[in-house]
């Protein structure tokens, strides 16, 4: 299993609600999670193979102390990747989100705004520039090194031939201008329109803060496993 990153700001208290995200949002967990809340981050790398996911969540669920009174876990639906997770001593509370750019965005309401305007739209945050796999770092350094310019582009623009726009989330936390200049990048690379559009951590700060009882939320009791059923009253979000 990759390694997991695990982090508090007070490093002498467990606290008994544990946070586990991917580590695409790690600045913004960190600039919204109060201090005695300890957060374990895990590699973006698993959205891409969303069959594994369940056992990476459920094996730091397992390890978390006795006394863990909460489980918040920083995750949408993600392809399924969450289904059959169970925390047998203590509720996970979770976001109602099929992935996490609503959550970047600050409401799933806001998403399907941007969807409807563009549906095209690959988006990048500074978290996705540092610590994740975007299309223009998986051409540059998987693709070109493997097969060479023409091929590795030919890939590239596979995988992209039905976006048209790169639009860069601006809320303000993480490295802002590392991320600006990777999706300026990338539009420029591949031809896309680039935009910027504003995010907003507030549904992350709701997430870790509470309270949990709107239905932004899906609250799931000990000993039962996370299931896609609450997330069907979401409006499909086809992705191109």
């Amino acid at each position: 299993m990759e390694e997991l990153r695990t982090e508090s700001r007070e490093p002498g208290q467990t606290g008994k609600r544990h946070l586990i995200a991917c580590e695409v949002f790690k600045d913004e967990f960190e600039a919204v999670s109060p201090p005695d809340l300890v957060r374990t981050y895990l590699p973006q790398g698993l959205h891409r193979t969303p069959g594994k996911m369940p056992a990476a969540i459920q094996e730091v669920v397992d390890a978390l102390p006795a006394d863990t009174d909460l489980v918040i876990l920083g995750y949408g639906l993600c392809s399924n990747g969450v289904v059959g997770v169970t925390a047998r001593t203590a509720p996970i509370v979770m976001p109602k989100v099929h992935d996490c750019i609503a959550l970047l965005l600050g409401s799933c309401e806001r998403y399907e705004a941007e969807m409807d305007a563009c549906t095209g739209t690959y988006y990048i945050t500074p978290g996705w520039a540092k610590y994740g796999t975007t299309s223009l770092s998986a051409y540059k350094n998987e693709y070109l090194p493997k097969y060479g310019e023409e091929d590795a582009r030919y890939i590239a623009e596979e995988c992209l031939k039905h976006y048209t726009r790169i639009a860069f989330i601006d809320h303000g936390a993480g490295d802002v201008e590392e991320g600006r200049a990777h999706a300026k990048e990338f539009a420029e690379t591949f031809g896309k329109r680039y935009e910027e559009i504003h995010g907003d951590v507030g549904y992350l700060r709701r997430l870790v803060l509470g309270p949990w009882d709107g239905d932004d939320f899906v609250r799931v009791p000990p000993g039962d496993p996370i299931s896609s059923t609450p997330f069907m009253t979401l409006h499909s979000i086809s992705l191109p």
